[in-house]
């Protein structure tokens, strides 16, 4: 799968609703607020931004963080430190208290294949190709994301 299946994938879950997919030169770390579920935090080599995850409005933002303890601090969300994830560590909820899921598989061939499991109805392969960093869900089940070298797909929940 490329990139454009994928958005196209994650557009077509049944309660769910596609809200962006953008770039990320030097994609790094993301983390979600567990204060405030909307705002979802990026970290790259080149800035540092948060994302509105209600609309997909992208801010710049100063961002402080520890890589061995996967933790961040930013300016918009002073009050909290962030969980982040990423390539080369940390993780994203893959359960909501909905029902929902994520399963991650990778083969050996090094292909990482993303499949999103809403409730009961059918399994959607929402990814399947080299180099997915981290995927999953907001701390409230809300929201949804796909990150990797290609860019960043969010989607949210609309019902």
């Amino acid at each position: 799968m490329n990139y454009d299946e994928s958005i196209r994938a994650c557009q077509h879950i049944d309660g769910w609703k596609f809200v962006t997919s953008f770039s990320v030169g030097g994609f790094e770390w993301l983390g979600f607020s567990k204060k405030i579920s909307n705002k979802m935090i990026i970290i790259s080599s080149q800035k540092t931004t948060i994302l509105d995850c209600d609309n997909g409005k992208i801010e710049n933002c100063m961002i402080d963080y520890d890589e061995e303890e996967l933790i961040a601090i930013c300016d918009k969300l002073p009050d909290e430190q962030i969980l982040i994830a990423g390539e080369y560590g940390g993780n994203l909820p893959d359960t909501t208290n909905k029902g929902e899921r994520v399963l991650i598989q990778k083969t050996k061939e090094y292909i990482t294949t993303i499949t999103f499991i809403p409730g009961q109805s059918d399994e959607i392969k929402v990814y399947e190709n080299y180099g997915a960093y981290i995927c999953g869900f907001s701390y409230d089940g809300k929201y949804f994301v796909i990150a990797n070298d290609g860019g960043i797909i969010v989607i949210k929940r609309c019902c």
